[in-house]
């Protein structure tokens, strides 16, 4: 193939990669939202993006789709420049892009929820899908706490505490941007933000903003960012999608 990316090819080319084994399309599901003063909005959809790549490289006979660059960012939306879609546009956006996909004689589609506000929300929608397109194979990792469980136990082998290492802009997030598009990172603008246990204020942030509870953005401290962690960061998260995918086909044969 000429390219993964179904964008780029021509619609000949993707009638014969079709006719030609090609029967899965993923896609990354990111947003459009502050990552502190010191990363790009564009931040979840370009790791949603690599992943996405990444995937299809991996999986074989398989097309990326166009990744969607806003999602439910409600909790974002003090910081400027975030934009916002409500929960169902997301589940009906969603549902639309995957119908559309399967009509042209895919079987199966995986998707890459990589904003944390979008988890809970796609793994909703692929449930309903599965139910109403039995015959096809809809695959999505969606376990945001199996993610940061994975992501703090490389941090915590590199000396750095799940605090730090954070949710949103800290030290993971930073990393990844570093590795993966370095030329969008301000490091001189990487700050500590919130560092102590985000778990029991989650009700609190998404009903009153993040703002509530870190002025900058941050939950975690990007400072400690490195390019290196950043592949290593991708490259677990990687793994984890490749063996949901594996256990889905699995479980999928009579």
């Amino acid at each position: 193939m000429r390219s993964l990316r179904i964008e780029e090819l021509r619609w000949p080319e993707i009638q014969s990669a079709i006719e030609n084994g090609f029967d899965t399309v993923v896609f990354g599901v990111g947003s459009t939202e502050q990552h502190g003063p010191h990363l790009p909005l564009a931040s979840d959809t370009l790791m949603g993006e690599w992943l996405a790549d990444a995937v299809a490289r991996k999986s074989g006979k398989t097309l990326v789709a166009p990744a969607i660059r806003v999602g439910c960012s409600q909790h974002h939306l003090a910081f400027a420049g975030t934009i916002s879609i409500e929960h169902q546009t997301m589940k009906d956006v969603l549902t639309s892009c995957v119908r559309t996909v399967l009509k042209h004689g895919f079987r199966r589609v995986v998707i890459i929820p990589s904003h944390g506000g979008n988890f809970e929300i796609v793994g909703e929608t692929v449930n309903e899908l599965r139910l109403s397109l039995p015959d096809k194979e809809i695959v999505s990792f969606c376990n945001l706490n199996l993610l940061l469980a994975a992501s703090h136990k490389l941090s915590a082998e590199n000396g750095i505490s799940a605090g730090v290492s954070g949710a949103h802009a800290g030290e993971f997030e930073t990393s990844i941007l570093l590795f993966l598009r370095p030329d969008l990172v301000n490091m001189d603008a990487a700050a500590e933000g919130f560092t102590g246990d985000i778990r029991p204020l989650v009700p609190d942030l998404f009903k009153n903003g993040l703002k509530a509870v870190t002025a900058n953005g941050i939950l975690g401290d990007g400072r400690p960012g490195d390019a290196k962690r950043g592949e290593k960061y991708l490259q677990a998260w990687l793994d984890l999608i490749l063996a949901d995918i594996e256990s889905h086909a699995s479980a999928a044969v009579p």
